[in-house]
């Protein structure tokens, strides 16, 4: 396996959970543990989505898990040939033979400043997904969905009965905070996934950054821990690639390594 792709699933397994036990009735599953020295998985196709990737790789560590066995994985849930959603995960435990239904999620969340709930303020880069809607989503819409007669036919396929299954989600986030602040109340979400800050192109380009260097990663590689062997650019030079971004209110991310050979995360937004 080449090191390129490990790291893909070892910034995965390192991502913390966005919350430990349950929140708002959903359960974090607990990761199993993953032996890196002999893992030994498939390439993934290299032009996938990151979520579409990220499936990828929770479905080969789960199958070189010891723990777990998996039964199926987007298991489709039809009426009359219309589809009413997909069935994210089944696995057995294998030492207790229990089955458990997994809706995994991975998301990269900014922290607004506002005085609403914490749950509110945990949205999307661009300000098209939010915490809260995902949520939302899981409980009303993708747990509800194993109920109904079409989804307990497609696990009867599969010979599991519905009260066999337990529900868990695996919700993992990096999290960026305010570029000004320093000390961020997150309970009783994770502090460990704080990944980075962000701020504005307006004050990017009016603070203080023309020591550091930058590298602009692809959407798949906001996964990665950031390193050094990229291609660096100048702030002039990351300036001039932020323009369209900037017009087309794209936010993006940024690593940045400061004059001290340090390297992190940075979120440029629009709004």
């Amino acid at each position: 396996m080449n090191q390129e792709n490990l790291s893909y699933f070892k910034s995965f397994v390192e991502t913390p959970p966005l919350w430990s036990g349950q929140y708002d009735s959903l359960s974090q599953f607990v990761f199993p543990d993953i032996d890196f020295t002999s893992l030994n998985v498939k390439r993934i196709p290299p032009h996938l989505r990151l979520g579409h990737k990220i499936e990828h790789i929770f479905l080969q560590l789960i199958q070189h898990s010891e723990q777990f066995r998996l039964i199926g994985h987007n298991i489709p849930v039809r009426r009359n040939k219309i589809s009413l959603g997909e069935i994210d995960f089944i696995i057995q435990d294998i030492e207790n033979q229990s089955y458990i239904h997994i809706e995994l999620t991975y998301k990269f969340y900014l922290l607004r400043k506002e005085k609403s709930a914490l749950e509110y303020n945990l949205i999307g880069p661009n300000q098209r997904d939010s915490f809260y809607l995902k949520k939302e989503k899981i409980k009303n819409r993708q747990i509800p969905l194993l109920k109904t007669p079409e989804a307990i036919e497609a696990l009867k396929a599969h010979g599991i009965a519905l009260n066999e299954i337990s529900h868990r989600v695996c919700f993992k986030s990096q999290i960026f905070i305010p570029f000004s602040d320093h000390n961020v109340a997150l309970a009783p979400f994770n502090t460990q996934c704080i990944a980075g800050k962000y701020l504005s192109y307006k004050e990017f380009d009016s603070m203080p950054f023309a020591s550091s260097h930058y590298y602009i990663p692809s959407k798949q590689e906001w996964l990665l821990t950031p390193h050094d062997q990229v291609p660096w650019l100048n702030f002039n030079q990351v300036l001039q690639e932020m323009t369209n971004k900037w017009s087309n209110n794209i936010s993006t991310m940024l690593w940045v390594r400061d004059n001290k050979a340090e390297i992190g995360k940075l979120f440029l937004v629009w709004w």
